[in-house]
């Protein structure tokens, strides 16, 4: 049975990790996550199989308030908003009152997501592109988005660390990423599925740890592109936010 996942944490601490747990902590430290990426996305296909099935589109949902607070951007002007690991369905609304929003999605799995939305007749506002995070300045301009957007998928990646470069790199100077994420889920689900990271917050600095790696302060690892904001998330309080502000 499944528990609630604001228990979850304190469940981890009580009960010690099976063995397959243990298994996955290994395979992580030894074999590292981008070796074992690919064989995890079949929790991300059926997921997203699950969410489609019960999907109502609403091509005139609303930018969200937060997301608009971080864009400087006249009126009568266009935006360009980059959506990481978007999945088949971007979770930004598409209308900005006196402003042109122009979204751009990315997914690892796109091939993947338009033969789902195939199989459910769904023809989505913003159609999501084939992209990894790990290599953004592949498939879209650098220093060109007045925000990157990325919730709950950026621990799923390759590499984490090396994602979030790229995300910095491809926003405008001037330009903001903005980070959704549960804490420490890696370590709530026991390494299963996708999540071979954990992002956390600590002393308000943001940190990305998994097995076989220390702790990354990423404001250190930033510190001559852009500046780094750690908050609540507007998701509950097992999620946080991340700002990361890049450098004019």
């Amino acid at each position: 049975m499944q528990l609630p996942n604001a228990l979850r944490p304190l469940w981890n601490r009580i009960v010690p990790p099976s063995n397959d747990a243990r298994r996955r902590e290994r395979e992580i430290e030894t074999l590292g996550p981008i070796q074992r990426w690919a064989g995890l996305q079949k929790d991300e296909i059926n997921f997203w199989d699950h969410v489609l099935s019960t999907t109502r589109l609403n091509p005139g949902k609303p930018l969200q308030s937060y997301i608009v607070e971080l864009i400087d951007a006249p009126p009568c002007s266009r935006v360009e908003i980059l959506d990481v690991g978007a999945g088949p369905l971007t979770f930004l609304g598409f209308r900005w009152p006196e402003h042109d929003v122009r979204i751009t999605a990315l997914d690892a799995n796109a091939l993947e997501y338009d033969r789902l939305l195939e199989k459910y007749g769904i023809e989505p506002p913003c159609r999501t592109k084939l992209g990894y995070a790990e290599d953004l300045a592949s498939v879209v301009p650098t220093s060109f988005f007045d925000l990157v957007h990325a919730r709950n998928c950026v621990d799923h990646t390759k590499d984490s660390v090396k994602a979030i470069k790229e995300m910095v790199r491809v926003a405008k100077p001037g330009g903001c990423v903005f980070l959704n994420h549960i804490m420490n889920e890696g370590r709530r689900n026991r390494y299963s599925g996708p999540h071979q990271w954990n992002f956390f917050p600590r002393n308000e600095r943001f940190y990305i740890d998994r097995p076989g790696l220390q702790p990354v302060d990423m404001a250190s690892e930033l510190q001559e592109s852009a500046e780094v904001r750690v908050g609540p998330s507007p998701d509950g309080s097992e999620w946080f936010t991340v700002t990361i502000r890049r450098r004019k």
